[in-house]
Order: C-alpha cells, then sequence, then structure tokens
C-alpha cells in the first residue's frame, strides 16, 4: 500500500503518515510495546483489518480505474530521471 501511495502522489511524505497513522494504531491497541499474541478477541480482529485488509483494499482501490493510469504515468516520470 505504501508503495502504490507514494507512486500515485509522487510525494514520500504521504506514506510516512500513513506508516505513522498504523503504527500508532497497532500500538495504541495492544498497550505499548509488547508481543502480540493471537487471542481471538475483538481487538485482535481490529488489529488485523487495520493491518491487513485495508490497506490490500486500499492497494486494489489505487490500481483501478483513472487512478492506475496516474500511477503508471507517475513510474515512466520517476524512470525517466
Amino acid at each position: 500500500m505504501f508503495a502504490v501511495l507514494y507512486l500515485y502522489t509522487v510525494k514520500i511524505r504521504v506514506p510516512m503518515l500513513f506508516h505513522f497513522a498504523n503504527d500508532f494504531l497497532n500500538y495504541a491497541q495492544v498497550g505499548g510495546m509488547t508481543a502480540q499474541t493471537w487471542r481471538g478477541d475483538a481487538n485482535d480482529w481490529l488489529n488485523l483489518l487495520v493491518q491487513v485488509v485495508v490497506p490490500i483494499a486500499i492497494t486494489i482501490w489505487m490500481l483501478t480505474g483513472q487512478r492506475r493510469l496516474v500511477v503508471e504515468q507517475n513510474i515512466m516520470r520517476l524512470l525517466e530521471k
């Protein structure tokens, strides 16, 4: 997801902000820098949703339609430099 966001915006701060938000939500959810174990409770499912399902959905959405063309144009522009 972070690569797609960078290729779409060609700005490094956008994926950095998403990475910060992802880490912040993850560590706030589990109570800090502790080992994560799967217990199957609501917090674990929410964590799975935030860290896996949402990024996959955003990546698939960004690689369809007009957004895909923008990504392809930005890739070509970056490769020409």
